[in-house]
């Protein structure tokens, strides 16, 4: 065995030394999710992913779609507060990203996304005042916590839109070998970081009880963490396994891998409950299915669906009797729907008398909503749709931004989508599949200012930066200012009409 231009070489195999730095990095971080998951503590997480970011920026993007999955889990009958395990990791690595931003090239971050972040945070400005002036209604939403933590909580909303403009502004100055490592890196490591979560449900989940779930024995939960934002969140990262299982040129073993941390991933959503997670599932199945196919032979695209079919067919079969089914079974036939109903109602009642501007911008003006218009013995809960949330808290203008804002990133990540299919390069659809499938689940969870939603906004703009937006700008068509008759006037002396 003689090293070769930096390989280990045999007459059969090459490995390569980077290859090899990757895969330990990968066990490294898998093994401190896992001990992370059952120490109940962020600590290992958080100690690992500042040397790792700090090693490769590559490892940014799945690192902080692995920690808000986790981040659930660390909240139990034991330790019964937030761990802020996210926030102080991006804390440990915003240096690393300032430094970027100052030693990197400096593209500018074209103005037609700038606004939007500006105007996010007009908003949040805006509704710290507005809601204020709803005191009466929106304290009945704190339960007993300080009358100024909505300011904080605006404080940090604006902290955290910085932050996603500066990651931007990072992403876009990287070369564009870098994003497709980041969206590589992320595909190689999403069946490790499923597969993690899997295991420990099924052998430490906390078993929840109730009438939803007799029939099944209960639930399993993740911690504390919301099984309908867990689940759809977890059901974002299934375009990597769909991308790796389907992949012409992947080895065996990586397939096989993405396979199993998908049968995990449905078997996790069906232990838990939710409803929205099997829909998010249901959906990235069939655009991954999609991607996969589009540029296939037709006799292959039938061997493989009917494969699927049937193979979904016998997945749902025996799943008839999980928790997820016996639940919307029950919520469809014993509860008419379940309480979203009467958390929606009342997001309507509160619209209704509060159209313009709302109730202000904090989630505690959307609980103060369900505890004034929801019937008696509905728990205080906020509006369990995104959309209804913010015409609440910022009325009937702010939802009509938030609508603009969403239908403008959807376009760009269509193109973009379009884009990767065209030329095959199918890794670059996958953050514009995560981002509709978090936009979808917000129809029926409460997440504006979830992480994963930005994460993946961020980097859906900045491939269409990086990739699209020179093409799109370089087709318009200019308009010709020059006239030849002024220019004749100009010549001759004569006096301009406007002269």
């Amino acid at each position: 065995m003689l090293p070769i231009n930096g390989a280990l070489q045999t007459n059969r195999v090459t490995i390569k030394l980077k290859d090899v730095t990757f895969w330990f990095t990968v066990a490294l971080f898998s093994l401190a999710l896992w001990i992370s998951l059952v120490l109940t503590t962020a600590t290992p997480l958080v100690i690992i992913t500042l040397p790792l970011i700090a090693y490769d920026r590559a490892y940014f993007f799945p690192v902080f779609m692995a920690i808000p999955l986790a981040q659930g889990a660390f909240i139990t009958d034991v330790v019964d507060t937030d761990t802020f395990a996210e926030s102080i990791a991006l804390a440990s690595v915003a240096p690393l990203l300032l430094f970027d931003v100052l030693r990197l090239k400096s593209k500018i971050v074209p103005y037609r996304f700038v606004v939007f972040y500006v105007l996010f945070g007009f908003f949040i400005i805006l509704g710290c005042f507005v809601y204020y002036q709803h005191t009466t209604d929106n304290y009945k939403g704190l339960a007993g916590a300080p009358t100024w933590k909505p300011i904080v909580k605006s404080v940090v909303k604006i902290f955290k839109i910085t932050f996603f403009f500066i990651y931007l502004k990072v992403l876009i100055n990287y070369p564009k070998a870098m994003l497709i490592r980041t969206l590589e890196f992320s595909r190689k490591m999403a069946p490790f970081i499923v597969t993690c979560l899997g295991v420990y449900l099924l052998v430490y989940g906390r078993m929840q009880s109730g009438a939803a779930a007799s029939a099944s024995g209960g639930t399993l939960q993740m911690g504390d963490a919301h099984h309908g934002a867990f689940t759809s969140q977890l059901s974002s990262l299934g375009i990597f396994m769909y991308i790796t299982f389907f992949s012409r040129k992947e080895y065996i073993w990586n397939k096989i891998l993405a396979f199993i941390s998908l049968v995990l991933m449905f078997i996790m959503i069906m232990q838990m409950g939710s409803r929205n997670g099997l829909l998010c599932f249901a959906l990235v199945s069939c655009v991954g299915l999609y991607v996969n196919l589009k540029n296939r032979r037709l006799d292959y695209q039938f061997l493989i669906v009917l494969g699927v079919t049937i193979v979904a067919v016998l997945a749902i079969y025996l799943s008839l009797s999980s928790p997820t089914i016996q639940r919307a079974i029950y919520m469809t036939e014993v509860e008419g729907g379940g309480n979203r109903w009467y958390y929606w109602d009342a997001g309507v009642k509160a619209l209704e008398r509060n159209p313009i501007l709302g109730m202000g911008g904090d989630e505690s003006a959307s609980i103060g909503a369900v505890a004034k218009y929801a019937p008696a013995g509905i728990d205080d809960k906020v509006m369990h749709n995104s959309y209804l949330e913010m015409a609440v808290e910022y009325g009937l203008v702010g939802l009509l931004f938030y609508i603009t804002f969403l239908l403008a990133v959807l376009k760009w990540s269509y193109r973009l989508f379009k884009y990767a299919l065209s030329r095959n390069m199918l890794i670059l659809a996958a953050p514009s599949v995560s981002y509709l499938i978090l936009m979808v689940s917000a129809l029926f969870v409460s997440r504006i200012w979830e992480t994963a939603i930005w994460y993946n906004l961020c980097f859906v703009m900045a491939c269409c930066i990086q990739w699209i937006y020179p093409q799109y700008i370089s087709s318009k068509k200019r308009v010709n200012t020059y006239s030849p008759l002024m220019e004749q006037m100009r010549q001759t002396g004569t006096p301009l009409p406007y002269a």
